[in-house]
């Protein structure tokens, strides 16, 4: 009997160590045939209590990971990632830019409707302005769409620069409609102003021996040399202002200054040629003015 027992005992922890060498040879292998690994010795009766205590730590910690190891896989495999919230300054910075593009939105739409109402343009000039406008108003448009769909301040800085320099409502497409509708104005009057000068000539003719003439003359030469002058400075005009594009600012903000300025004397100039006709009229008593 006792050599029956220890034979026993022998086989029973030669089984064991087989079993926990088949463990550690497996230890990196999937949790399920890790798990499976445990059907591989079997326990009955009187061998439970050859086992040492410390045989079924190994076994509960083997146990253990193989549940723990898909749980944490699962875990990793659930988690979401959040949405990023947008900073106070970008949400604030976006709203002025959208704020930006709606008031130029609104500028080139009276722009437009200037355009369309001026009679005085050439027809050239008409449409070069129309072009222009309708371009402009294509990418306000465009950019109006895209701003509020923009995640960082790149993207805003971005659009900020193309409404400034792709466009320059304010700089330069304003200015450029303003100016050209002044300088057509000018240029219909002096048109119109110079047909009037055969009349003011016979009324002047008309002086000739009496004490009015000589000044009724003076006014006359004045008339014509002040037509003549703008009939020809104002083409100019024209000219410079509507060679203007967004891509020349700042460079031409003083270009407009100058060509503003050459409006407002050449509308000086109609107002002393209108009242060398009043003169001329009053010395004859025929002619009542343009």
């Amino acid at each position: 009997m006792f050599f029956s027992a220890r034979r026993e005992h022998y086989v029973t922890s030669h089984r064991f160590r087989n079993y926990l060498s088949a463990c550690q040879q497996h230890f990196d292998m999937t949790p399920t045939k890790a798990l499976s690994t445990l059907g591989i010795v079997t326990l009955k009766g009187d061998q439970m209590k050859y086992v040492p205590t410390r045989s079924f730590a190994v076994l509960a910690l083997v146990g253990a990971m193989g549940i723990s190891i898909p749980s944490v896989a699962f875990a990793s495999s659930s988690t979401t990632t959040a949405t990023a919230v947008p900073s106070v300054s970008f949400v604030a910075a976006q709203k002025a830019l959208e704020v930006q593009l709606a008031n130029r939105a609104t500028q080139l739409k009276h722009l437009v409707t200037d355009v369309t109402a001026a009679t005085s343009l050439s027809t050239k000039a008409l449409l070069i302005l129309q072009a222009r406008l309708s371009t402009e108003e294509s990418s306000i448009n465009s950019l109006i769409a895209k701003v509020p769909t923009d995640t960082n301040k790149a993207e805003l800085n971005a659009d900020r620069a193309a409404m400034l320099k792709d466009n320059r409502v304010y700089a330069v497409m304003s200015p450029q409609v303003f100016e050209m509708i002044g300088a057509s104005v000018v240029a219909g009057q002096v048109t119109t102003m110079q047909g009037n000068e055969t009349t003011l000539q016979s009324e002047t003719a008309s002086l000739v021996g009496l004490p009015g003439y000589k000044n009724a003359l003076n006014h006359y030469n004045n008339y014509v040399a002040r037509l003549s002058n703008w009939s020809t400075r104002i083409v100019t005009v024209e000219g410079v202002v509507l060679a203007q594009t967004p891509q020349g600012y700042p460079g031409n903000t003083r270009i407009f200054v100058a060509q503003n300025h050459q409006i407002l004397d050449a509308n000086i100039a109609l107002a002393y040629a209108a009242y060398d006709a009043s003169i001329i009229g009053l010395a004859s008593g025929g002619y009542t003015g343009s």
